[in-house]
Formats: C-alpha cells, sequence, structure tokens
C-alpha cells in the first residue's frame, strides 16, 4: 500500500478479510448477485500533533479507535449482503435473510464501497484515529486492487435522502460513529427496529474518554484478553 501523505512519518495498515454478495442493477432494471471475498487494508494512524494533546493521549485515543474499528470489522463486516437501495431485491432480501444487509446509495462496486468504508471508519474513530486510505481487492474483480484516500472528511456521497422513506436519523449510516450500515425507518406508530439493542460500539472507551481513569485501565484489560 503506497503512503497516502508526505505531511506524517508513521502509520498502521489493519488488514481484515470478509465475505459478501454485491445486488447489482444491471441493464433493463434486472438484478444481479456476485459472492466475493474482499481483502480490505485500512491505512492509520494517530491524531495529528497539537499542543493541547500530549503524546500519550494521542496514543490512547489511537488505541481506543484501534479497538472500535476491530469490534465493528469483525461484527458488521462478515457474509455481508451489498445491496443498491433501488434494487427490487431490497424488500425480500430484507425480509428472508438473517445477514447484514449494507445500503448502497448505487452500485455497489469496489469504488463506491471504498469511499463507504472510508466515511464509516472515520465518523467511528473521531477524535482517536486519522484515516488516510483504504484499499481493496476483490475475488469478483479480478484480483485488482482499488485505493481511495481522503484526507478532507469531505465524501462524495449524498445524505439521508437517499433512502425514501422517514429513518430515526438525520445522517446516513456512513455518517454516523455507530454499529449499524444501514438505515431504520420509522413505523406507523412511530417505532424504530435497531440492529442491536445494545451498540456493542457505545461502551468502548466511554470510560477513559469522560476522563476515569479507573474505568479506563478495565477497558484496555477486557480487550486485551479477546486479542
Amino acid at each position: 500500500m503506497q503512503y497516502p501523505s508526505e505531511e506524517h512519518e508513521s502509520f498502521i495498515v489493519i488488514p481484515h478479510i470478509f465475505t459478501a454478495t454485491r445486488v447489482y442493477i444491471e441493464e433493463h432494471d434486472m438484478p444481479c448477485m456476485t459472492a466475493a471475498t474482499i481483502t480490505l487494508k485500512i491505512a492509520c494512524g494517530p491524531l495529528d500533533e497539537d499542543d493541547e494533546m500530549s503524546t500519550e493521549e494521542r496514543g490512547k485515543r489511537a488505541i481506543l479507535g484501534f479497538q472500535r474499528l476491530k469490534v465493528w470489522l469483525e461484527a458488521i463486516l462478515r457474509d455481508v449482503v451489498l445491496i443498491d437501495v433501488n434494487s427490487e431485491l431490497m424488500e425480500p432480501l430484507q425480509d428472508n435473510l438473517s445477514n447484514m444487509l449494507m445500503y448502497v446509495p448505487g452500485q455497489p462496486d469496489d469504488s463506491m464501497l471504498s469511499v463507504l468504508l472510508h466515511s464509516k471508519m472515520t465518523a467511528l474513530t473521531e477524535n482517536m484515529l486519522n484515516i488516510y486510505s483504504v484499499s481493496l481487492t476483490a475475488s469478483d474483480t479480478y484480483g485488482i486492487e482499488r485505493h481511495y484516500r481522503n484526507l478532507s472528511n469531505k465524501y462524495p456521497l449524498p445524505g439521508i435522502e437517499y433512502f425514501d422513506g422517514e429513518t430515526e436519523h438525520n445522517e446516513p449510516w456512513w455518517e454516523r460513529a455507530t454499529v449499524d450500515i444501514c438505515e431504520f425507518q420509522k413505523s406507523e406508530d412511530g417505532e424504530t427496529v435497531v440492529m442491536f439493542e445494545i451498540d456493542p460500539l457505545a461502551e468502548i472507551g466511554k470510560e477513559y474518554l469522560t476522563k476515569s481513569k479507573e474505568a479506563d485501565i478495565i477497558v484496555f484489560d477486557q480487550w486485551k484478553k479477546d486479542d
């Protein structure tokens, strides 16, 4: 992976391999499905040096950001269905599949997926990590490696209006620091179905970021056991 910026001297690359099914819309609005094994690589590093934040503080936040990424990757990006929200298969797949569905505002190719993942991971690790770039290599695209880098946090993606219907959130899933990769539509009685009763990301680092040193130690010990 090519280094994403000359402004930084050190970064790490987090690898993650997952299986996915893409649901495309082809000519004449006919759906097409392809299975793929996707290798994702995330180039990231600690926050930029800041007079108001010590090196130790930046390091601790980077560890928390890494933990959040790992939990999200392992909980969500496995046997995921990448589906264009305009596909006619949206409703039947929602009703009949137990797999996670990732709502995609267009064709779920590597170009779109790399932008969505970069945006989501930036949201997940805000004030913890810098996400420099992502790369994707998929078995259904002849092994071509797709790179996407973004240091401005401005993305060529739509807002929540991409999804037809009244939703629980005002921003799309790729802008939210939550575990979900879809939208939650409100029912007629105003209730919303959620992916998890408790977001598994909600407690990671919560104690530390609220300056509770004792709880911070508990969080680090807990996640080290799972490594």
